[in-house]
């Protein structure tokens, strides 16, 4: 499962992480489809399918660059570890979250899917990565500034092949005259 922002910046997803450094990216042939993923890697480093049960856990991904922290994979029987209150909040919060960045996986897949529960905790870390949203408001204000700018522009250029005088192109803009001179009299 992945995520990706409105813009496309970003595209996320969580990911089994196997023992050599390479990641899951899709299941095929009965298996884990994994890759090396990191700076200066083309896309066909180290590709091949693994059993995903050999996984040593799970972390969020960005095609940004960013990983996030590794959820180590807890497997075997924890039913005399951690004492049953402790199992009742983990159960309740739909994972078996043992300590920070441990996960409980009864279960493990042959895709290395990550446990009920853990991708909720991975897309929280993925989202967390992000820049806020007020930074994408102001890109596209900018975007929609600049597009306005360059209708100005060609209006002025417009009007000017209309013989339109510099004091009734300014008073247009909301400018003086010799504003509205300095500003598109050389273009």
């Amino acid at each position: 499962m992945g995520w990706q922002t409105d813009d496309g910046k970003h595209e996320g997803w969580d990911a089994a992480e196997f023992p050599d450094g390479r990641f899951a990216v899709g299941s095929e042939n009965g298996g884990a489809m994994v890759r090396s993923i990191g700076p200066g890697l083309d896309a066909d480093a180290g590709r091949g399918v693994l059993d995903g049960r050999t996984a040593i856990g799970w972390r969020g991904l960005c095609t940004c660059g960013w990983r996030g922290h590794l959820w180590r994979k807890v497997t075997g029987d924890i039913s005399n570890g951690p004492p049953q209150e402790v199992l009742d909040k983990m159960a309740a919060r739909g994972m078996r979250e043992l300590t920070a960045h441990e996960a409980y996986d009864p279960d493990p897949s042959v895709y290395g899917d990550a446990p009920a529960g853990l991708e909720d905790e991975i897309w929280r870390e993925w989202h967390g990565h992000l820049p806020p949203q007020s930074l994408a408001d102001v890109r596209e204000a900018a975007l929609a500034v600049a597009g306005a700018q360059l209708q100005l522009d060609e209006a002025v250029r417009r009007a000017r092949g209309d013989s339109c005088s510099w004091a009734d192109i300014g008073d247009a803009a909301g400018i003086t005259r010799q504003s509205a001179h300095e500003r598109w009299g050389k273009r």
